[in-house]
């Protein structure tokens, strides 16, 4: 029994360390992404500032900080790559999920070793729980963090927009700035309307608040736990969290699609 113990303890300390690795992989390979988005796009901005005929002494005003965030991209992107490929950690994401699925797995196993005990398949589910938990709740921060971003760029981009319009009139050399800035107002309103940042943050957000209810009631046994079995509580429980999980894909997919309009 004491070395099962162990090698449970073993478990649980290989997938926090998992858990680790997969935080920083997932990091990398976004930052990794947004890189190779972004400079061909500040690339092709530097080209079209240069060539530009009528941007005046605007071209060094940005050109010097555009040019150093060129490099710094450039540097960073060739960094990556001769570190993945000349004997970096080079462990995807999808490999380490892989790994944490075996060892969950595994764990699981070990509990089922122990005892048959209810006690021991309910410890069991709440790590699942809370770890859909986590998942959730990080999902809603992300959406609200780029939902809040959009905003900040609308409000602070449309008060801009009209400044510098007003100051275009005077000066020639910022009508570019004004023209940049109202596509950027324009592209953040377009993504804000279109993926619905607010809403499924707020729809993760509600999702993990009623499963953490569910869960709280089940461990001090109140609401509709109260007076039943451990086991009926537990069966309970389980319905109950797999009927959020289900309402929540309909609602992800409800706001995937286009609304409906009515002919005529």
């Amino acid at each position: 029994m004491a070395n099962r113990a162990e090698e449970l303890l073993d478990v649980n300390r290989t997938l926090l360390e998992l858990e680790r690795r997969l935080r920083t992989a997932r990091s990398l390979r976004r930052a990794a992404r947004l890189a190779f988005v972004a400079l061909p796009c500040l690339s092709f901005g530097a080209y079209a500032l240069y060539v530009s005929p009528d941007f005046g002494v605007g071209k060094k005003l940005i050109g010097t900080p555009l040019g150093i965030a060129i490099a710094l991209l450039a540097v960073g992107l060739l960094a990556y790559v001769v570190w993945r490929y000349e004997g970096g950690d080079t462990e995807a994401p999808d490999d380490i999920e892989l790994e944490l699925v075996v060892q969950r797995e595994r764990k699981a196993y070990l509990l089922s070793q122990q005892s048959h005990q209810v006690k021991l398949r309910q410890y069991s589910y709440h790590e699942e729980i809370a770890s859909d938990l986590g998942a959730l709740r990080k999902g809603a921060a992300f959406y609200r963090r780029i939902n809040n971003y959009l905003q900040a760029v609308i409000i602070v981009g449309s008060l801009a927009a009209t400044s510098i319009t007003s100051l275009a009139l005077a000066e020639q050399t910022l009508r570019w700035a004004s023209v940049g800035t109202t596509f950027a107002v324009g592209l953040a309103a377009g993504f804000t309307g279109y993926f619905k940042f607010r809403e499924r943050s707020f729809y993760l957000q509600q999702t993990a608040d009623a499963i953490e209810h569910e869960r709280n009631c089940f461990d001090l046994a109140i609401g509709r736990y109260k007076g039943r079995s451990d086991q009926e509580a537990l069966v309970e429980l389980v319905e109950e969290v797999e009927r959020l999980r289900t309402e929540q894909r309909k609602r992800e997919q409800n706001i995937d699609q286009p609304p409906e309009r009515n002919d005529g």
